[in-house]
């Protein structure tokens, strides 16, 4: 199968498509090419698409709680078409801004096409891409940027566009965390034939940027289901801090990494990557992350 250039539209703070060189390596070492791909907290799902583009992996299972995100995703890839017209004749005006956002603090209510809109609205046209902030330029407009600068609409509709096209090989879900993986995952001994990454809500600023947080009892959750998987194949980051290491320190390898992060200024922050011991994982991880900057440039660049 041949694959086509995968861009995510969105706009994620802490987004990790700059670790998808590093879950190649990930994937070659581990003999996982070609395998199914599974991602419980999808976000911006940058990694994932960047995966299915190259072909290391032939199928995503993305996943997210957030109703608003997930309506995104199934608007961009089984409604594609019906997606773009409205992206194409939406107005970018304050008075607009507030009709999405008004959607957006209604997620139950709306219609997934709507919701969908909404989510992609405000992601490219508010502060750093988070739902619940205010609009680049301000209320006013006066601003040095308008709300508008990162609504190119033909670029983006290229990319949900392409998307669309792989939808055969794209399934999303609006479950847990957990109960994603309990119940999406194969069972046997295919079930160490996939590939998980996880990348959980981050434990500090954790509200600010996520309508589904997590309070410390979901972190200890979800390190004690993965802690006891022996044969699945899974890497986690996490954002570096007492708790997540106190949960994985003793029987997971847990080291730092470099991501590029954007919230109120782009900056390279250092999370903590984990992975169970049968993992294989890369020498000189580091170095290996820092060789995507030129990657991350254009990727930045076409945002």
């Amino acid at each position: 199968m041949s694959f086509m250039k995968l861009e995510s539209p969105l706009r994620y703070p802490g987004g990790k498509a700059s670790l998808s060189n590093f879950l190649i390596d990930v994937i070659d070492l581990n003999d996982l090419r070609g395998c199914e791909y599974f991602e419980p907290y999808a976000g911006g799902a940058g990694a994932a698409l960047r995966l299915l583009e190259t072909g290391a992996v032939n199928k995503i299972h993305l996943n997210d709680a957030d109703r608003r995100i997930s309506a995104f995703w199934q608007s961009a890839i089984h409604h594609t078409e019906e997606f773009i017209a409205k992206i194409n004749s939406i107005e970018l005006t304050i008075d607009e801004w507030h009709k999405q956002k008004a959607i957006s603090q209604s997620p139950s209510r709306a219609k997934v096409l709507d919701l969908g809109l909404s989510t992609f609205y405000l992601n490219r046209c508010n502060r750093s891409g988070v739902l619940s902030a205010g609009p680049i330029g301000g209320y006013a407009q006066e601003g040095k940027w308008r709300m508008d600068v990162r609504f190119n609409r033909e670029t983006l509709i290229n990319r949900i566009r392409s998307i669309g096209s792989m939808r055969e090989a794209i399934t999303i879900s609006s479950s847990d965390a957990l109960e994603f993986l309990k119940e999406k995952l194969p069972r046997g001994s295919a079930r160490s034939r996939v590939l998980v990454y996880l990348d959980p809500p981050y434990v500090e600023q954790a509200r600010r940027l996520y309508l589904n947080s997590y309070e410390s009892r979901d972190h200890v959750f979800v390190a004690a289901h993965m802690r006891k998987q022996k044969v699945l194949p899974w890497v986690m980051s996490y954002d570096d801090c007492e708790l997540v290491r106190s949960l994985y320190a003793n029987d997971c390898s847990v080291s730092n990494i470099p991501v590029k992060y954007s919230l109120n200024k782009k900056r390279v922050s250092n999370e903590l990557l984990i992975a169970p011991p049968h993992m294989v994982l890369p020498h000189q991880c580091r170095a290996n992350l820092l060789s995507t900057q030129k990657y991350l440039q254009e990727l930045s660049d076409a945002q």
